[in-house]
């Protein structure tokens, strides 16, 4: 009972913080490239000149004549939402599955509090599909070794090619699936290869009708934009994976994920290592290894298994880390192995220290303590999760805003910033229609991205011919001086057409440049 009630409240956290307030912010970035638009995309030409697979592009056309204008953007985000929160489920199942229950929970409290996680389900892009069908694909594959249901395989096999087909990254999953898998081919290969024909044929006939004409007809963009980022010419500022890391998550957790990273990195290869060499390494590890979680009615670590989380980690980790210059988000696909790490960390922490204090009175104390530092921890990570993509009273990270005793702070504008899934309104759905129906001039600029405002507003962006000027307060470029001198000036000495505020804040104005007033 006390087990699932824990379980209910993971999962109870992990659906509050990718839904509630689903549909607060505006859309943003590549959220709104995600947004299919059947003016532009008439013909197989649109999805062979995108940058990553379909499906993000199929789901928001299916959505398109059920949220007109994609105007409901709660509505229109809920299909990814309910993937991140997936996610989490088949996480906790597929870790379970290979390691254990209490593993499991301890994992996927990381899972289900991770920024990039939180923030993926919270806008309309791939990376929810990814990671959904992905995990299911693993899971699936392992209930396959369990039971030997040949139609599981099938099924692994149609939501690896989902994923792969939702974006390339898909491709990191199949490291731990062969891994799986290989006991079984090791015993029986012929058998195997047999049972493995079907799936093989259906899962490169459903990725290869797309991804084959995709590599056919590589636009010069794409491959252009794919060479910066390895060299990362694409970008003049700082590429920092760790500083990405601490702007989704600002106070301690990069430091709580090194910790129990190394540290659960080190357990799972010492018991790795016993596995390969156990008369070397037996008095080392004996106290560890001979524990009742390799007894009884707890499933013993294979080394398939060990090695399987291994390259789930490493594969990715070498190619984002070391040969590509700018990563960016992309490396959520390192970090999901990483949080078997941090649960190995935890429970071997405890099954150490129980060793130590063998004595039942000390045991019980470390089992307390444990536990009580994993629910303190798990209140800390949802509270700044919640404060960082769900509160919106201050606008993390685009202002600082407080945190408990802390300050987020803003990001540096030096470093190269992928930033989506935080809160942010700035009424552009209102300052679209506002100047569609006003009408005064043809021309408009602002402080913002310009991927944000060209999505709102029909006219011709041209600085050097103003008309209205869109000004936000706190914006995504992070830019909230108006270095154009004449719009200053012009700003200083004339009132805004139109006023936006959340709450009693003023948040977006829009100033009207009369057309004496040439730039």
């Amino acid at each position: 009972m006390q087990k699932r009630w824990a379980l209910a409240v993971l999962f109870v956290v992990a659906g509050f913080l990718r839904l509630y307030n689903l549909g607060y912010s505006d859309y943003q970035g590549d959220e709104i490239k995600a947004l299919y638009n059947s003016k532009e995309a008439t013909s197989v030409k649109f999805f062979l000149e995108q940058r990553k697979g379909p499906m993000q592009f199929l789901v928001t056309a299916g959505l398109n004549s059920i949220s007109r204008d994609y105007r409901n953007r709660a509505l229109v985000r809920l299909p990814f939402a309910l993937a991140g929160l997936g996610s989490v489920i088949v996480f906790y199942y597929l870790s379970k599955s290979i390691l254990n229950e209490k593993i499991a929970f301890y994992s996927s409290i990381f899972f289900a509090t991770n920024g990039f996680l939180i923030a993926f389900s919270r806008i309309v892009q791939y990376q929810s599909l990814v990671i959904f069908f992905g995990l299911l694909s693993v899971y699936l594959t392992r209930k396959y070794i369990d039971s030997l249901h040949s139609r599981l395989l099938v099924l692994a096999s149609i939501s690896l090619a989902i994923s792969i087909l939702s974006h390339y990254d898909g491709v990191f999953f199949i490291p731990i699936i062969l891994g799986l898998l290989y006991p079984s081919f090791r015993q029986d290969q012929r058998h195997v290869l047999k049972l493995f024909i079907i799936p093989t044929l259906l899962f490169l006939a459903l990725t290869c009708v797309f991804y084959i004409p995709f590599a056919l007809n590589i636009a010069q963009s794409t491959a252009d934009y794919w060479v910066g980022r390895i060299s990362g010419d694409v970008s003049s500022k700082i590429s920092s994976s760790r500083y990405l890391f601490s702007v989704y998550q600002p106070i301690y957790v990069l430091h709580i994920y090194t910790i129990l990273g190394i540290v659960g990195f080190g357990f799972i290869t010492l018991v790795t290592l016993y596995k390969i060499f156990p008369k070397m390494l037996g008095k080392l590890l004996s106290h560890i290894y001979q524990l009742d979680v390799f007894k009884g009615a707890h499933s013993p670590f294979s080394l398939s298994t060990l090695v399987s989380v291994f390259a789930w980690f490493l594969i990715p980790f070498i190619l984002l880390e070391v040969f590509i210059y700018i990563p960016g988000t992309h490396i959520y696909a390192y970090l999901i192995p990483t949080f078997l790490f941090m649960g190995f960390a935890i429970f071997y922490a405890d099954l150490v220290g129980r060793k130590i204090l063998n004595k039942l009175p000390f045991s019980i104390v470390v089992t307390s303590v444990t536990m009580v530092a994993v629910w303190v921890l798990f209140i800390f990570l949802t509270l700044q999760s919640y404060y960082v993509f769900v509160d919106h009273d201050y606008e993390y990270p685009w202002e600082n805003k407080k945190f408990l005793i802390w300050t987020l702070p803003k990001p540096t504008p030096i470093f190269h910033l992928s930033m989506f899934g935080f809160p942010y309104y700035r009424h552009w759905d209102e300052i679209g229609d506002y100047i569609r129906l006003d009408k005064k001039s043809q021309f408009y600029t602002t402080n913002e991205r310009v991927s944000i405002s060209r999505y709102h507003i029909v006219l011709e962006k041209a600085g050097g011919k103003v008309g209205y000027y869109v000004y936000i307060k706190n914006p995504q470029t992070f830019t909230n001086e108006v270095t154009n001198t004449r719009i200053n000036a012009w700003m200083q000495n004339s009132s805004p057409v139109m006023q936006y505020k959340n709450q009693d804040r003023v948040v977006s104005e829009i100033y009207l440049v009369n057309s004496p007033f040439i730039l």
